[in-house]
Formats: structure tokens, sequence, C-alpha cells
């Protein structure tokens, strides 16, 4: 939405990370690109809802008083290839969208211009509300705290709908446009309260995305001393304070500009705005090539500590015999029931001695028990329990243990959104939390046609803040 900002700075930014999340694969969306400006895709049904300024292929729309393309709310449908209006309710002659809708489809926030009070050269946007009635969008109003001398635009509802982020360029702004948060309460919506000078700088912060996670993500062209265009970030409340802000790494922030990001709820797949390649607003589509870690089983412990004893000894008298077992002919250790750890996995053979003080003589028929010490068949993650945020802890796979078994690669789900492969990686984490870590081994690939299979095991791991 540049175009409609007049002079004001263009928008977004992004966080800071430390691992490049080189699994990610990006892709530009060429059935929905026209050359003009399109943007903010979200998922909707079997296809995606986003703002577009044609409205048709290679056809333009109207133009505002200042000669400003009016942006339309769309819907493009995977199946069939088919754009249309997402809905003739929306669709006004001045600027519509983005769009922004609750996690089960049925409450959808969106930006719109409206008639400004007074003898203004534009009109300002605000943000509307609508209701899915048997897929219609029904009783449209406005959001409460609408300012006929503001910008509110590009929302982001909360899967639950209760909290409402968007930009706006309010009196106290500590930039251009600034990112904001609304709470929806038993008497409505809360007075929008600024997100403070760890989100917001003296740039633009634009076009928030609020994950189902929680974590807020943005664009801003002020942070991380960006004085060339717009980055993505990343944030988090963690005990009612904004983490510090991180910008996301590659395949995103590259030379061009980088304006909103949407990620699926498994941060495996999503939509990226962007001019990268081309002088106008894009949508990209990102996904991975990482397989579904389905219902992975916990690491089960290998056992190396034993309990050995001999089950016919009916009587023990330590005045008249002294015992002891002989571990493999090798090591000997006293004591007629012992607790003895083995190195390692093999088979061992353990000998029980009973030695006739008073004969000076070992007594006939010795107790011989043979032990087989195997490894578990599984995916081995082997670190830490307890780590701190921010501080890169090593995940090691390399004691997997998976007979017959063609090892291809091995993939890491850190349970933060994060993914990893090899066989040892270095993860940091940036907000404290109990995590599930899924090790999946795939299988080498043996042609284009073969689905390689996968084995997979998870640890827990908890990650704490320092103090």
């Amino acid at each position: 939405m540049r175009k409609a900002l007049l002079t004001i700075p263009v928008l977004l930014i992004l966080l800071p990370l430390a691992e490049a999340q080189d699994y990610y694969r990006i892709r530009k969306q060429t059935r929905i690109s026209t050359g003009l400006d399109e943007a903010v895709a979200i998922p909707y049904d079997d296809g995606v809802v986003y703002i577009t300024e044609s409205t048709s292929v290679g056809a333009s729309s109207p133009e505002d008083p200042l000669g400003r393309r009016l942006f339309t709310i769309y819907y493009y449908k995977e199946k069939g290839g088919q754009k249309k209006p997402f809905s003739d309710r929306l669709i006004t002659q001045r600027h519509d969208g983005p769009v922004s809708f609750t996690g089960d489809h049925m409450t959808m926030v969106f930006s719109q211009q409206r008639p400004a009070a007074g003898n203004r050269d534009y009109d300002p946007l605000g943000l509307y509300f609508a209701e899915n009635t048997d897929g219609e969008w029904t009783n449209i109003r406005a959001f409460e705290h609408n300012d006929d001398f503001a910008w509110y635009f590009s929302p982001s509802i909360s899967d639950d709908g209760e909290t409402l982020y968007f930009s706006a360029n309010l009196p106290d702004a500590i930039g251009g446009f600034d990112l904001y948060r609304s709470e929806l309460k038993a008497s409505g919506w809360t007075v929008p309260e600024n997100l403070g000078p760890v989100v917001n700088t003296e740039g633009n912060e634009l076009y928030p995305f609020v994950h189902s996670s929680g974590r807020l993500y943005f664009s801003s062209d002020g942070h991380d001393g960006n004085t060339a265009g717009y980055d993505l970030f990343e944030t988090a409340m963690v005990k009612g304070q904004w983490t510090k802000v991180i910008k996301l790494p590659a395949p995103f922030n590259g030379l061009s500009d980088d304006y909103h990001v949407y990620y699926e709820d498994d941060f495996k797949s999503g939509f990226l705005t962007s001019n990268r390649g081309s002088a106008s607003k894009e949508i990209f589509t990102f996904t991975t090539d990482i397989p579904p870690l389905d219902s992975p089983e916990p690491i089960k412990k290998t056992y190396y500590k034993y309990r050995i004893f001999d089950r016919n000894l009916d009587t023990v008298d330590t005045e008249l015999f002294r015992y002891s077992w002989m571990i493999n002919d090798t090591l000997e250790i006293p004591g007629h029931d012992i607790i003895f750890q083995f190195p390692d996995t093999g088979t061992y053979v353990c000998k029980l001695k009973v030695f006739d003080i008073q004969l000076d003589t070992l007594v006939e028929g010795q107790t011989v028990r043979k032990l087989e010490i195997k490894l578990n068949p599984q995916a081995v993650i082997t670190s830490p329990d307890t780590v701190q945020v921010n501080e890169p802890v090593t995940f090691d796979g390399s004691r997997t243990f998976l007979p017959g078994f063609n090892i291809g690669r091995y993939i890491w789900d850190f349970g933060d959104g994060s993914y990893g492969e090899g066989v040892r990686v270095t993860h940091t984490y940036r907000y404290p939390g109990a995590y599930r870590v899924v090790l999946g081994v795939e299988e080498r690939k043996l042609n284009r046609r073969h689905e390689p299979a996968v084995k997979s095991n998870y640890k827990d791991v908890v990650v704490t803040t320092p103090g």
C-alpha cells in the first residue's frame, strides 16, 4: 500500500535470528501476479485472499482523486486458478484491505477507506469487522476507535479473536507509522496501545501478523540500522514485556524490500509479500521439503546398569563362603548380589564364584548367566534437558541406532517453529517454555518415484530465563 500512504515512507520489518533457515524455498505466485501491486496473502478455504491494484489481468483499478490506484480485496482459488473479488459486500470505490481472519474464519477484520470529517484532500483508512454467515460476510461494523485524522490499516487478529494488532499514524506514534494493540473485553475493544520503543522506531512499522503461537511478525524500515528499505522482524510478549526484536534470517530479508509474512501453524509454509525481482509488490509462497514427523515415540533409554544375582542360591553364609561375579573372565566383582554398569552394548558372560574359606577351594557347579545388552532401535537425541534463552545448544543424533535402515538425512524439529538438518545441529531458543524436539531420520532416496520412510523420536527440553 505504499501509494496509499502519500508522502509517508514505505512499510514493514522483521526479526534477526542467528541461524539461516535454509529449509525454506521461496517461489513467486505467478498466477496471482499482474505486474501491479499485490500484497498480504492470507489462506482462506481452498485458496488465498489478498489485495491488488488490478481488477483483471493487465488492467489497473480506478484511481482516487490524488491519482493513486485503489486496492481491492481479491480471492484466488487454487483449484482451477480462478481470481475474483472476495466479497461484493466489501467492494467500494475506495481503498479496501488488507484482511485478517480469526482461526475459525468466522470473523474478519479489514482496512477500508471511508469519508473523512470536514474538507480533506484524502479520506483516512479505518478498521472494520464482518461476520461469516453461511459463507456471506454480514454485520459489517466499524472498529470503535477509528480516527478521522489517522490511518488504521494492515490489521491482524489473533486466532481467538480477542487481540487485534494494526499499524497507524496516531499522534503518540514514535515514528511515521507504529504498531498498536487492542484487546476485546466485555465492554468492547480497549483503547489502542502503542507497542512501545522495543517494537516501534522512528521509522515505520507495518503489516503485523500474529501467529497462532503468539509471536508477532512485522515489517520495518527503522530497525537494525535499516535505511534502504523494509525488512521482516519478530518479537513476542514474555512476562508482560516485548522481547528484543529479531530480524528474520535468509532466505527472507535480502536486498529487496520484504513487506509481509504469513506462517502456517507448523511454520513449514506460508506467504511472503516482497518486491524481489520486480518494481512492484508481489506475492510469493515459501515451502519446505521437510517430511511429516508424525506420531514420534519418546526416546527409550538403553539400560547398561543391571542387578546380577543367583535366584537358586538358597543360603548365603559369608562366614564360610566368599562370593564374587566374574564378568567375561576379566573383571571380578565381590558379592553374591551386585549392581554393575556395563560399559557398552554387547554379550557378557557372568559367572558366580563361590569360594569355600575352610576348604580353601572353589565350590563346583558355578552359576553362569549370559546377558545381551542391546540398543533400542530409534532416532537418539543427545542434548541437555534444560537450556537457557539465547544460549546456543547442540543436538546430537550420532547415537541413532536403526539397523538395516539406509539413512539419507537427519531432520530436526526444535518445537519452536524452527527446523534443522544434519547429524549434529546447533539451535538457539528465543523464548522460555517447554519444547518437544523431534529427530526424524529419513532413509536414502533410491529414485525419483521412491518415497523414503522416516523414523522419528522425541525428547522434551525446558528453556528457562537467566536468574
